[in-house]
């Protein structure tokens, strides 16, 4: 089947953020992508890069796959309460058993010219169920930028888990919105990729206003946004 084997920087991405446990997972994917394509009735036409996933490009749909399906699981859970607005990718169908989700087809790559018009759709949705943003802040703290760095910031870490505590009105967060995970769609730019919390809606605005997008005169306190920026400032170093 076209487009079902991954490259060898995929794979590599892959083992750096799962270990060396991941292979035999890789070493599978031909099969089940050739399962999850005969029950959907999807036709692979190319493998798309990424780093907790192997996502294949379809003619009617994208099939995204991962090994961790708590991961999957949480996506799936965060694309469902953002069904009624078109500001996120639409989740078709799912099989959380093999960690695997079916995706509105959306051109890869094709970034949406103002990605931060999706923000205030997506933080009206019910935050209820999801984790807090405290355990993505540790996350990124004590697993990402070491990865990416070899040093871990406890400085940044400390302040970020105070502003993660502050008494804010919690909405439901997308987690990892950099522009490179909104896209253009059919009914303007369109979230994918979430790494689903609870809390400070200033979080999410961090990535967006360090790259110099307009916030469409947002309800959002800009101080906030600039505290988060600061701490930060590793991940942009």
């Amino acid at each position: 089947m076209s487009g079902t084997v991954i490259g060898e920087d995929a794979r590599a991405r892959l083992v750096r953020r799962f270990g060396d446990g991941v292979t035999g997972w890789v070493d599978a994917l031909p099969g089940l992508v050739a399962r999850l394509a005969e029950r959907w009735d999807l036709t692979v036409t190319a493998h798309l890069p990424g780093g907790t996933s192997a996502t294949f490009l379809c003619a009617t749909a994208v099939l995204k796959l991962t090994p961790d399906h708590d991961l999957a699981a949480a996506e799936a859970r965060a694309l469902t309460a953002w069904d009624a607005t078109p500001a996120a990718v639409g989740l078709l169908d799912t099989d959380l058993a093999r960690g695997a989700l079916l995706l509105e087809r959306l051109d890869p790559g094709t970034p949406a010219p103002d990605p931060a018009r999706v923000l205030p759709r997506l933080h009206i949705a019910p935050p209820q169920g999801f984790p807090p943003l405290s355990a993505r802040v540790d996350f990124l703290f004590e697993t990402l930028l070491p990865r990416r760095t070899g040093t871990y910031h406890a400085a940044e870490h400390r302040r970020a888990r105070e502003l993660a505590a502050d008494r804010v009105t919690p909405v439901l967060l997308h987690g990892d919105l950099h522009p490179g995970n909104v896209l253009r769609g059919p009914r303007g730019p369109v979230a994918i990729d979430p790494r689903p919390c609870v809390g400070d809606p200033a979080f999410d605005w961090t990535d967006l206003v360090h790259d110099g997008y307009d916030l469409h005169g947002a309800d959002v306190d800009l101080d906030r946004v600039h505290e988060w920026l600061a701490v930060f400032a590793p991940f942009y170093g």
